[in-house]
């Protein structure tokens, strides 16, 4: 299979899910797909390019997602908090890039239930920073409790439902419109 950014941003995807943010590398990149660290940089720039390519991939299903701005952001988390490490790797893409999917697609939801377009702006940079905090946090403490307490494997179910609740609540706070 020819190398292509499609390619090479499953790949580090792939990684990122098994092995950690931290041992997502442009060296182990090349190695897993048995080419030079150099071919990679003809596909992708840098290693912050390569972050913001699989955070965009990782967040695509959310393109068509219907629903209000709350039913947006609830499928959000829904979406990455399985994902290992992809709370962080968010943080990051979105200082890279803060046109991510769902931060470009939220101002059009709240405009489209009566939000003035400077406000809706406003209140879309305050919601991505507490949804990419609150999931970060979220899969932070998992990860620290150790590998069974992860999302993707039925952690404590108070401590989920209260994160979820904590997520939730804070999402209407901020979506009130004032």
């Amino acid at each position: 299979m020819a190398l292509s950014l499609e390619l090479i941003t499953a790949t580090a995807r792939s990684l990122l899910v098994q092995y950690g943010l931290q041992d997502v590398s442009m060296r182990r990149l090349a190695k897993e797909l048995d080419v030079g660290p150099g071919a990679l940089y003809y596909h992708v720039a840098s290693k912050q390019e390569l972050l913001r390519s699989v955070a965009h991939e990782i967040l695509s299903p959310l393109q068509h997602e219907p629903g209000d701005a709350l039913e947006l952001m609830l499928r959000f988390r829904e979406l990455v908090l399985p994902l290992r490490d992809v709370g962080d790797l968010l943080l990051l893409a979105y200082a890279l890039d803060e046109n991510l999917p769902p931060a470009r697609l939220l101002p059009e939801r709240l405009m489209a239930e009566g939000w003035p377009q400077s406000s809706a702006e406003e209140t879309s940079a305050v919601v991505m920073r507490f949804a990419l905090g609150a999931v970060a946090t979220e899969q932070n403490q998992a990860l620290l409790q150790g590998p069974a307490a992860m999302p993707t494997q039925a952690p404590d179910a108070r401590q989920a439902t209260a994160a979820e609740q904590i997520y939730r609540r804070g999402l209407q706070k901020l979506l009130i419109r004032a």
